[in-house]
């Protein structure tokens, strides 16, 4: 029993050994790979923004570093154009027309492309540094401030920073020069800071664009001031004791409309815009046709014919829809006509309408310069008292925005579209402006004024 004892005694430890010396064997065969060198990069959203042909104006060249390119132009050269600069427009005139083409130039589709009537705004003239603050100085200020409401003061990435204004202000008369706010914290006491606002930060009045009632307090993006310019002889706004400005009365007046033109013309704002009473199913604003004359003497013909009026070669500052009324008028002559075809504002070399009687020609040849106006788009917007530039500023603010979905036709969108401008893509808009002369109404009190007023194009992912 010992030797086995002995025997059985060597194989444990033998086997321990084995164990314990020799587990490396079991690591004899291995396998691995790497994928190494991965990224993510983002994409880019960004904007370009030309009026007619001029220098495009870039979303992220902002003095503001949000990719948000709101510095007034007249104050930094780094602020997007103005849509116009008109002067002595007289009642029943088209004053004028701005082509603007938004180009989506990021990476990244949009989702959603919108517009809306800009709220009152500014930059900042001086730097806010962390910590508490009684007041701010802006420049390039696009509208009145009154006390009691939210400012908003926007850099970088940053949150948006919100104040309350504690002191009124009213636009001065020169863009460049400084306006002191005064401010305090949203809900009362000193305004604090928490993060540096330098030269260049937006300030929005968010509390703007609400009120269009013709009161004092009245604070639209669009406000009146009287002129103040002109020639030596000419009298000024600023001499006339009949045109108070209480209320932004040529703001309330002027009509604004605003198109889309390309493949197809739909449009967004103005009279013919959906919902307006004279909705126009082709798409088309109504915009009359000013200073229109004919090319060629109109000579005599029969009830029903057709014929084709000729124009010189324009660029036509009117929208001319099939079936409406055109009327020629030399001297005491008139002849009028139904169009029967459609022209677009902003088609160029236009040489002729072609349009018909319903009634026997006068006795009468109308010769090269008799008048054309289109009768249809003239009294539809003669008559209109809502198209104006306050009611877009009031309708469509901040928190009304016009959603830009795309065109499928003539007076058609697709509402449900999941992208709205995709990157590299560009959409087109005609606006203007139109002065009515609404018949019987004196519009003396509108004399000598100027009303300034902007818009905002936004597109989210």
């Amino acid at each position: 029993m010992t030797a086995l004892k002995q025997f059985l005694l060597g194989l444990m430890l033998l086997g321990a050994v084995t164990y314990f010396g020799g587990g490396g064997t079991f690591a004899s065969f291995s396998a691995q790979t790497s994928n190494n060198g991965s990224s993510i990069a983002s994409g880019t959203l960004t904007m370009n923004d030309t009026v007619n042909s001029a220098t495009s104006c870039l979303s992220a060249a902002g003095t503001s570093n949000d990719n948000v390119n709101s510095v007034n132009q007249a104050v930094n050269a780094a602020g997007c154009d103005k849509l116009l600069t008109l002067t002595n427009v007289a009642p029943g005139m088209a004053a004028s027309t701005a082509k603007v083409t938004i180009l989506n130039s990021g990476s990244i589709a949009a989702s959603q492309f919108s517009v809306w009537g800009s709220s009152v705004n500014a930059t900042l003239n001086t730097a806010v540094p962390v910590g508490t603050f009684s007041s701010i100085s802006v420049v390039g200020l696009e509208g009145p401030v009154l006390s009691g409401q939210n400012l908003e003061l926007n850099y970088g990435s940053n949150l948006p920073q919100t104040f309350k204004a504690s002191s009124s202000v009213t636009p001065p008369a020169s863009p460049t020069t400084p306006v002191t706010i005064n401010v305090t914290a949203p809900l009362g006491g000193t305004a604090t800071a928490t993060a540096a606002l330098p030269i260049g930060a937006t300030m929005t009045d968010t509390s703007s664009n609400t009120d269009s009632t013709a009161t004092a307090t009245n604070n639209m993006d669009c406000y009146d001031v009287k002129t103040t310019g002109g020639t030596a002889t000419a009298t000024k706004g600023d001499s006339l004791n009949f045109n108070p400005i209480l209320g932004n009365p040529f703001c309330g007046h002027a009509l604004f409309f605003m198109q889309e033109t390309g493949a197809f013309n739909y449009c967004w704002y103005g009279n013919g815009a959906p919902g307006n009473p004279s909705e126009n199913v082709s798409g088309l604003c109504n915009v009359p046709i000013i200073g229109v004359t004919l090319g060629t003497a109109l000579t005599i013909g029969t009830v029903s014919s057709s014929v084709t009026l000729q124009i010189p070669s324009q660029t036509l500052n009117g929208n001319i829809s099939n079936g409406d009324t055109l009327v020629v008028t030399s001297g005491a002559h008139t002849q009028t006509f139904t169009a029967t075809q459609s022209i677009v504002l902003g088609t160029t070399g236009v040489t002729g309408v072609t349009a018909t009687s319903t009634t026997p020609f006068a006795n009468f040849t109308f010769p090269i310069g008799s008048t054309v106006v289109d009768l249809t788009s003239a009294s539809a917007m003669n008559a209109d008292t809502t198209s104006t530039i306050t009611g877009f500023d009031t309708l469509h603010n901040s928190t009304g925005r016009i959603p830009l979905a795309p065109m499928t036709a003539n007076g058609a969108i697709n509402a449900a579209a999941a992208v709205q401008l995709n990157g590299g893509a560009s959409r087109t808009f005609i606006l203007g402006l139109y002065f009515p002369t609404p018949p019987g109404i004196n519009q003396n009190y509108l004399q000598g004024l100027v009303s300034t007023f902007g818009i905002t194009w936004h597109l989210d992912q």
